[in-house]
């Protein structure tokens, strides 16, 4: 695995968990568990990193992506603490392969102010005072750069921009990219973007036998989905060295899952990163397991389970192993 990678993973005071700790974590995860058990607020969890600025944006950006504020004038970051906690401090802990350790601290003085912290290995940042009230938080619009990929809102139109500036030009990456989507549409040829034919510049898809050339939006969720995924993982994004996936299955007819994941799988570890993705769904386990096996890569994968238990939320992680063998019993690890 890249040295940035996560081994272990703790956070607390973050909507849901009062102290949640994952330890044993691979390249590629899938996270399982009941409904409203707090898997995609463990997504939301793992957009960390050592600049708060970028922090706060993501979280801002999740929160346009699936529209649940229309106006981020309201102190939308109350949304992120945990009701439980009386502390007003959310705290999140990780440990990358090389062992080192990075703790974070967001302590809220009130609706709009947070006093943040970070320590390395030991090494404190002095604390500061970060606001909320600030011009450019107030006009935000939602931005790609976020490697968090929302249930249902994949955004035909602004994938335009992103796919012209980091693949097309680049014959290499395009070929990897067109071989990685082929997986969805398996008699494409080429990408095309044209400005001609709407408000917005849209992408055709030129498939072997057809004369004329078909928008990307013509090929459902599931291409959008893929096409999204694919753009966030070649794309490159210096901040982050991971890429979060809600309801990874979702939108994919199941006779393309096994496709669909192993060229997943195959771009993850090309590009070097770490993958975290919640599904329901025993297909997709059995998917990711069959794509696991012929990439060679059942070392990197895991099912991590959320509970709610008397204590709170737990998580327990299978190593590939111990999934296997629970999928050959037939036993529920949902």
């Amino acid at each position: 695995m890249e040295n940035n990678h996560l081994k272990s993973f703790e956070v607390s005071g973050f909507k849901k968990f009062t102290d949640l700790k994952i330890d044993n974590i691979g390249q590629f995860n899938l996270i399982v568990g009941d409904n409203n058990v707090g898997k995609t607020s463990l997504l939301e969890a793992l957009l960390v990193n050592q600049n708060p600025e970028n922090f706060f944006d993501s979280l801002a950006n999740l929160l346009l992506f699936v529209k649940r504020f229309n106006n981020l004038r309201l102190p939308y970051l109350n949304y992120f603490f945990s009701d439980s906690s009386k502390k007003n401090l959310i705290e999140i802990s990780e440990i990358d392969s090389e062992g080192i350790a990075g703790n974070y601290f967001y302590y809220k003085k009130d609706d709009f102010n947070f006093e943040v912290s970070y320590t390395t290995n030991g090494l404190i940042t002095p604390p500061r005072m970060f606001s909320l009230s600030n011009e450019s938080y107030l006009n935000m619009n939602f931005n790609l750069n976020v490697p968090f990929i929302p249930f249902g809102n994949y955004y035909d139109h602004e994938l335009t921009e992103k796919y012209s500036q980091h693949i097309q030009i680049f014959v290499d990456k395009k070929d990897q990219f067109l071989k990685a989507f082929s997986k969805i549409i398996p008699n494409i040829k080429n990408i095309e973007v044209n400005a001609g034919l709407s408000k917005n510049p849209i992408l055709l898809i030129a498939e072997a036998g057809r004369n004329q050339l078909t928008p990307l939006g013509m090929y459902g969720d599931g291409a959008l989905k893929l096409f999204r995924i694919l753009i966030s993982l070649f794309s490159g994004n210096n901040i982050y060295s991971r890429l979060m996936i809600d309801e990874l299955d979702a939108g994919i007819h199941h006779s393309r899952l096994n496709d669909f994941i192993k060229s997943l799988i195959n771009v993850g570890l090309s590009e070097g990163k770490q993958i975290f993705a919640t599904t329901h769904s025993k297909e997709c386990i059995e998917s990711f397991k069959t794509a696991l096996e012929e990439a060679g890569l059942q070392n990197e994968g895991r099912i991590i389970r959320l509970a709610e238990t008397k204590n709170g939320i737990k998580a327990y992680t299978n190593t590939f192993e111990q999934f296997e063998n629970s999928l050959s019993a037939e036993s529920e690890i949902r």
